[in-house]
């Protein structure tokens, strides 16, 4: 008889669950606890979900230790000072607040991911990639003066399809002016350039990882049954495509039980997980945005957010809900199934834990 399966996430989920229920010794690379964790980044970092993804595997999989991450990303910004003529003002330079960023986070490692305002949307040239080449080059020397370790994360893709599907305008080559109302079509082939640079052995880079072909592959194997799939906006990716990042981020730092991740962007409907998304994402908003302000930038718009001292209380006090939602007993899962006709139909049951 033929079997169709059901719920196929919800078993994988079970068995993430039942394997970050035992003690375990082993922890990602570089990600230690009791120690401070700086991400570094344009919009896609400021929006900072595959951060909080990362942060609620760190809590899952580590219930009795303490993880700092701080993220510091800004909207618009970059390494490289570029800033095209039909921006709203001038894109932010991130070394205009690096030095009161390093002075107030002291971290111990830091993720940096710049690249997809730097080329400012227009096609490939040597002296914009000379830009964020040194720009890139400065950063990670005034970072590894701290005595930070440091962690290079490749720009994400530019998906012009998604664009095209929105109603939104690519232009060839050709075009009078570029920027990000009006992106060079082949753009995400520049971002492929400046990912290439990023995966070169740097001194002072611990390590480089490559997040832009995972989420490239993964968007072309959603299109090839869905042809019409959008990812986010075409620059800033959706909650799965920042799910891919925090996964490819953290099997490139041989984090244990990876490969039974469940999609943080689409939990198992009554698990642990799905309980406590809500308040992961309004935690890492609220915490990351009073630090935004703390350290100061230079955006014309400022966040409404409180002092830095008072916003970590009340992170604290969320963080302290969040473990208690994530360390409750997971409703069990069992396969069922029956005969339905000439199929064999499966199923998974939830029940609370202890019941039969």
């Amino acid at each position: 008889m033929r079997r169709l399966p059901f719920l196929a996430s919800a078993l994988l989920a079970f068995f993430f669950t039942l394997a970050t229920s035992f003690a375990d010794s082993s922890e990602p690379d570089f990600l230690k606890p009791d120690t401070n964790i700086l991400f570094l980044g344009d919009s896609i970092t400021q929006g900072g979900t595959y951060i909080a993804y990362i942060q609620s595997y760190l809590w899952q999989r580590y219930p009795d230790r303490n993880y700092n991450l701080i993220n510091l990303g800004l909207g618009s910004e970059t390494a490289s000072g570029l800033s095209e003529t039909d921006h709203p003002f001038p894109r932010p330079n991130i070394h205009a607040r690096i030095d009161r960023a390093l002075a107030a986070a002291k971290p111990d490692l830091t993720f940096i991911c710049y690249g997809m305002n730097d080329g400012i949307y227009h096609p490939a040239s040597k002296k914009r990639f000379a830009a964020h080449r040194d720009g890139m080059l400065a950063l990670i020397e005034k970072v590894r003066a701290t005595g930070s370790e440091i962690i290079l994360l490749t720009p994400p893709p530019f998906d012009a399809e998604t664009k095209r599907l929105k109603g939104g305008s690519v232009v060839d080559k050709n075009a009078p002016d570029f920027g990000y109302k009006t992106p060079y079509e082949k753009y995400d082939s520049v971002l492929q350039g400046y990912g290439k640079w990023v995966l070169r052995k740097h001194n002072g880079v611990a390590r480089s990882i490559d997040i832009h072909t995972p989420v490239k592959n993964d968007l072309a194997t959603i299109r090839a049954s869905y042809p019409d799939y959008e990812y986010g906006d075409g620059i800033h990716p959706n909650d799965h495509g920042h799910f891919i990042i925090a996964r490819s981020i953290l099997e490139a730092l041989d984090a244990p039980g990876i490969d039974l991740l469940p999609d943080s962007s689409k939990p198992t409907p009554d698990s642990n997980l799905t309980r406590a998304m809500p308040l992961i994402l309004e935690r890492h908003g609220l915490i990351s945005a009073a630090w935004r302000e703390h350290v100061g930038h230079s955006k014309p718009k400022k966040e409404d957010v409180p002092p830095l001292p008072e916003a970590q209380r009340q992170a604290d006090s969320m963080e302290v809900e969040i473990r208690s939602i994530l360390s409750k007993p997971e409703r069990q899962v069992r396969r069922m199934s029956q005969p339905v006709g000439d199929h064999q139909l499966e199923y998974l049951l939830q029940t609370p834990s202890g019941e039969k």
